[in-house]
């Protein structure tokens, strides 16, 4: 019995085979080829791996604020006092559960972390208008508490005019209210660190 090669089982598992052999395999895999429908499977596998992964790519706005981070902390630049945090959790990068995908996503969760803090945001989208909100809380990892150094978060736009600002309480907690604008950053400043700057992107998310 004559079967195929792996070639043309990706090209079979992606569509992009012509209809006459495309035609042919699915006979084969009709008359029971235990070894063809192995291969199959293998390479269906494959290429819904190859599909998902592709969800996971960043949205472009971020990719170019990191790079724009990343190229002012070239060597020919004067050291910044500042560290660009980390993301180690995005809540919308998390799978839906079911029932609930194509419903409006109103409040999102992110968590970065930089400078020994780990800084939880709360993001929320006002209903019926275009107004965001930002409730979060800042750790000092090494203490394993909630920051309790003076410290205050600053919304800025990339050209560094301020948007909005808010002291952290005792218990390390802020929030922020402001209207929607592009390409901003989120600075936590506490004393003896270099301040933690998070891009947000927001314009991308919610909607």
């Amino acid at each position: 019995m004559q079967h195929f090669s792996e070639q043309s089982w990706v090209d079979f598992v992606r569509g992009v085979m012509a209809p006459k052999v495309g035609d042919g395999i699915n006979a084969h895999l009709v008359a029971d080829c235990l070894q063809c429908k192995t291969a199959y499977d293998a390479w269906g596998r494959v290429g819904r791996m190859a599909v998902q992964e592709m969800g996971y790519a960043p949205p472009e706005n971020l990719v170019r604020l990191v790079k724009l981070a990343f190229e002012n902390t070239r060597t020919d630049q004067p050291q910044r006092d500042w560290t660009v945090a980390n993301l180690v959790f995005d809540s919308l990068a998390q799978p839906l559960p079911a029932g609930v995908r194509s419903g409006a996503l109103n409040t999102w969760q992110m968590v970065y972390e930089a400078e020994g803090l780990t800084v939880d945001l709360r993001l929320g989208r006002g209903a019926q208008s275009n107004a965001l909100h930002i409730i979060g809380q800042v750790f000092d990892k090494k203490a394993v508490r909630a920051l309790q150094d003076k410290a205050s978060v600053e919304l800025s736009t990339i050209q560094h005019r301020l948007v909005a600002t808010a002291p952290v309480s005792v218990s390390g907690e802020f929030q922020l209210e402001y209207q929607t604008k592009d390409d901003l950053w989120l600075s936590v400043k506490a004393e003896d660190r270099n301040a933690v700057r998070i891009p947000l992107a927001l314009q991308d998310r919610g909607n």
